[in-house]
């Protein structure tokens, strides 16, 4: 019975739609960081994310996804006719501006469109509970059939990081995302919510007892509505026929890097490529080798867009 206890109230601590005053205090501390390391404009470039983007005037998107949640997004349509458009899926308790700013300058002159989203129970986005994946992946679906309907020969790179590469990765396998996938991008994704959940057990050096992992996963069932063991990526990487870039910061410390080298090992994609940064932690594998993550990306878009 305690078991059951405390983890009824570590999945509200856990799932449960992060407060603003928490994201707020989630971005100073990581700005904070930022400053500490002598990185003063990258500091600044983070803590004004909002307002560039918004300098962009992005299009404000509502879809409805399968089980009614109203989903969120910000569109920034190339400046000339594309076809090709870029699904940004940002981390557990991240958001767009937090997880891609660096990347978006990028993104913009490579001339892609952009598609970056609040996922459920983030931002303006609907949920009352982050499932890791388990339901992302069909909100994914949403915003794809969204894009299609604007053209039917869309061209998509999903981009997601931590729990949104998870997401891509699993999302891949849904007919009617693949059949506008054109490629992939998963950094520092895990293999799977219960995977995961073991791995943050032991985040600290000390294991969760066995009763109370088991025991949660049917707490996490009855409150938060999924299973922890809804899916597995290593499923989804083995039938995967599009190109796929994999990254991880080899000193991440929330994600186990050998995830995503298991995610890769199996990968049964033509195209596949492997990138650890030696230095980077979770999440920042592009602010520690932009030039290296650059190439890769450009690598990667000239396997579907040679010109």
């Amino acid at each position: 019975m305690i078991y059951k206890l405390i983890a009824s109230v570590i999945v509200d601590v856990l799932f449960k739609r992060p407060t603003k005053r928490n994201i707020a205090k989630i971005d100073k501390k990581f700005i904070a960081n930022l400053k500490k390391s002598g990185e003063d404009d990258l500091a600044d470039t983070f803590s004004r994310a909002d307002e560039i983007l918004s300098f962009y005037a992005p299009k404000e998107v509502y879809v409805k996804s399968f089980d009614g949640t109203v989903l969120f997004a910000r569109y920034f349509p190339a400046p000339g006719p594309q076809d090709l458009t870029f699904v940004l899926l940002h981390g557990y308790k991240g958001s767009g501006g937090r997880n891609f700013i660096l990347q978006f300058e990028l993104l913009r002159k490579l001339g892609c469109n952009i598609l970056m989203i609040d996922q459920r129970a983030h931002g303006k986005s609907g949920g009352k509970y982050i499932t890791f994946g388990v339901k992302e992946q069909y909100d994914v679906e949403a915003w794809v059939n969204w894009l299609r309907s604007l053209n039917p020969n869309v061209s998509i790179v999903l981009y997601g990081v931590s729990m949104g590469a998870s997401t891509a990765l699993i999302a891949s396998s849904i007919p009617s995302v693949s059949q506008n996938l054109s490629a992939i991008i998963a950094d520092c994704g895990f293999t799977s919510p219960a995977e995961e959940f073991v791995n943050l057990a032991e985040f600290k050096g000390k294991k969760a007892p066995k009763k109370f992992l088991t025991e949660s996963v049917e707490v996490v069932r009855k409150k938060a509505d999924f299973l922890t063991t809804a899916y597995s990526t290593l499923d989804s990487v083995s039938k995967m026929n599009v190109p796929v870039l994999f990254v991880h910061g080899e000193k991440d410390k929330f994600v186990s890097p050998s995830f995503t080298v298991r995610n890769y090992e199996a990968c049964s994609s033509p195209y596949k490529r492997l990138l650890m940064v030696p230095d980077a932690q979770h999440v920042g594998s592009f602010q520690h080798a932009p030039e290296q993550y650059t190439e890769e990306i450009k690598a990667l878009l000239s396997r579907i867009r040679p010109s």
